[in-house]
């Protein structure tokens, strides 16, 4: 009797439901018996099917499992030598061990299905070694694997396959994070897990054969000792995009990691200097700019991770940085960035990489808000978006939104410059959606805080920077009104131009914004109190929802959010396209009209227009076309 059987029959008295399990996979075993001995014999596909479905019920998941590692360690010998498409049985052993841990499966060869040449195996014992993830003791036994370990990296460089290779990278992230150091005393009050030391992290950064690979595998210099498979340029370039994809990751849990030297022949070799490591090496040597525009722009993809990814600041210190920002500013690349996209002669390559190296700034200026207010770049910044702040360009307009509202108005000596207000020029009555979406964010103000219990302690600049911006957030939209007063007739039309549909729903997500607005009236210290403008534009309403119910303001903006909706229903033929962009509009105006109601309801007060907007609503999204309820409240005394 076969061992699988033999096991089954000492140790259960089988329910029915466990029976037919037991007896589906017994089924199988012997199956798989007769094709292991006779390799002509095709697998039967429906036999793993039901065997398949065996694994998803209760009995197998609490209980069964726990006696099918001889069928998983008899498929795992099979496959190597299977002559026949093993996907579905490749498919069977991922549910047969999807129960199992670690520790029943460790003892597999996995360097054979690691192998480069084993295609089909690749994607199955990433999910097998993903079980070490679960614990630092997994992660250890794994680490104590070198050969293992070296095979999963050489794969995740070199594979074709992009889903293998994400795979693979997601597996080191994971292995990483769960090989934390021993815990240390902070103060002798509390114990804080750092990175760095743990098995999994001396076994991928300390160990020359495996580190050496980083260098190998994605250096265009011809480096001594270069181990299997020789890469050409080409899949260089790939394995260079995996670790410029998986290094901030790195870097975020432990920095040292990716900074130091491990006197490997490859740092030489590749021109790093004696204090420097593989982040200095993917950062400033490894792509070539010149002559890769696709690696450039993915180098550049790679400087915003890092800046965003790595928020650790330097040791016992309070300033708006980050180790990896000062990383990128010591080394030249920052002010080389910002110096590239606001030159005043771009080259060719501008063009294809501005929009990277504006995501780039609009992540400096949004994750250090300080910092960008206080450096030497952001009047720089700030003039050249201004300069070309009538072209509506999508990337300077994601900086211009990512920027402190506070530094959107230049500062001189008597104080605010509101006539050079950056926004005070961006077209509404001629303008796209992007311009009208940038608004939105910019008038909005401060996304509100979540209340989280127990509470947490906001840091004091936090606060007061917040605090700020939903003062900028009142005064800017104020200002941009005064300098464009038929900004919300403007706003309307957009709102009822189905033809324009992404104008129309970007002029409703400004709208949206104004009424869910942040604003605060608080007064700035830092403006002289016999500002004459700074005066006038503290007379603007209080709120965002007061200015949408000030007619002489907003004029039709609230009788188009209650008029019913149009609709295209009576066109005869090819009303398809047409009818679709009004019911994607109409829902829209109906989402924010919403809105309106459950601000008003939470704030109390205005209750004939709450009465409207309820009555509005009732109607559905389309509205009742026979009523004049638009016309209504425009005669309404606000």
């Amino acid at each position: 009797m076969r061992l699988f059987q033999v096991v089954l029959k000492k140790y259960y008295t089988p329910t029915s439901e466990m029976a037919a399990s037991t007896a589906t996979l017994s089924e199988l075993s012997e199956h798989l018996q007769h094709v292991d001995q006779d390799p002509t014999t095709p697998l039967d596909t429906d036999l793993l099917e039901r065997c398949e479905l065996s694994t998803n019920t209760p009995e197998y998941r609490s209980q069964i499992w726990k006696e099918t590692r001889p069928l998983f360690l008899q498929i795992a010998a099979l496959l190597p030598k299977l002559q026949q498409d093993p996907t579905p049985l490749i498919h069977f052993i991922i549910k047969l061990a999807e129960p199992y841990r670690f520790d029943e499966i460790k003892d597999i060869d996995f360097e054979i299905g690691l192998d480069l040449k084993a295609t089909p195996f690749h994607s199955l014992i990433l999910t097998l070694l993903d079980k070490a993830t679960t614990s630092s003791t997994d992660a250890q036994a794994l680490a104590n694997r070198p050969a293992v370990m070296l095979a999963i990296v050489r794969l995740w460089l070199c594979t074709q396959d992009a889903g293998v290779a994400t795979q693979a990278e997601r597996l080191l992230t994971s292995l990483l994070q769960v090989s934390k150091n021993e815990p240390v005393s902070i103060d002798g009050k509390s114990s804080l897990h750092t990175y760095g030391t743990g098995p999994m992290w001396r076994r991928l950064f300390s160990d020359r054969d495996i580190s050496s690979l980083y260098y190998h595998y994605t250096s265009l210099k011809q480096l001594t000792s270069p181990p299997l498979p020789p890469l050409n340029k080409r899949d260089k370039t790939i394995s260079q995009a995996r670790l410029l994809s998986w290094l901030p990751q790195v870097a975020a849990m432990d920095w040292n990691a990716v900074v130091s030297s491990y006197g490997l022949d490859a740092e030489t070799e590749v021109g790093l200097k004696e204090d420097q490591g593989l982040l200095h090496y993917a950062a400033l040597k490894m792509v070539d700019t010149e002559d890769d525009m696709l690696m450039h722009m993915t180098l550049l993809q790679f400087y915003s991770a890092l800046i965003t990814t790595v928020k650790a600041k330097p040791h016992l210190s309070h300033y708006d940085s980050s180790l990896a920002l000062d990383f990128l500013k010591e080394e030249g690349v920052h002010k080389g960035i910002v110096d590239f996209h606001t030159s005043d002669s771009p080259s060719i390559d501008h063009s294809f990489l501005s929009s990277r190296t504006a995501q780039y700034i609009s992540d400096y200026a949004s994750h250090y808000p300080e910092n960008f207010e206080n450096s030497e770049e952001m009047p720089v910044i700030r003039n050249y978006v201004h300069r070309n702040i009538r072209k509506c360009e999508p990337s300077d307009l994601n900086i211009i939104a990512s920027m402190p509202r506070s530094t959107l108005i230049p500062r001189k000596a008597s104080g605010l410059a509101w006539d050079d207000c950056v926004i005070v020029d961006m077209p509404i009555t001629r303008t796209n959606q992007d311009a009208l979406k940038t608004l939105a964010t910019i008038f909005h103000g401060p996304p509100k805080e979540e209340i989280t219990f127990p509470q947490i302690e906001t840091i004091g600049s936090d606060a007061k920077r917040t605090q700020t911006e939903a003062v900028y957030a009142r005064l800017l939209a104020a200002l941009f009104y005064s300098k464009k007063p038929n900004m919300f007739a403007d706003i309307t039309t957009h709102m009822d131009t189905i033809a324009m549909q992404e104008n129309a729903l970007a002029a409703l997500s400004l709208v949206g914004a104004l009424i869910t607005s942040t604003w605060s009236t608080e007064p700035l210290p830092d403006i002289p109190t016999n500002d004459p403008t700074y005066a006038r534009l503290n007379a603007f309403p209080k709120s965002g929802v007061d200015v949408i119910l000030d007619p002489t303001i907003s004029g039709g903006v609230l009788p188009s959010l209650l008029k019913p909706a149009t609709s295209f229903s009576n066109l005869v033929g090819g009303r398809g396209d047409a009818e679709n962009a009004a019911y994607i509009v109409a829902t829209a105006k109906f989402e924010v009209l919403k809105t309106l109601g459950r601000k008003l309801e939470q704030d109390g007060g205005r209750q004939d227009v709450l009465a409207m907007v309820r009555r509005r609503v009732g109607e559905g999204v389309w509205g009742d076309s026979s009523g004049n309820v638009g016309s209504r409240i425009g005669t309404l005394d606000m």
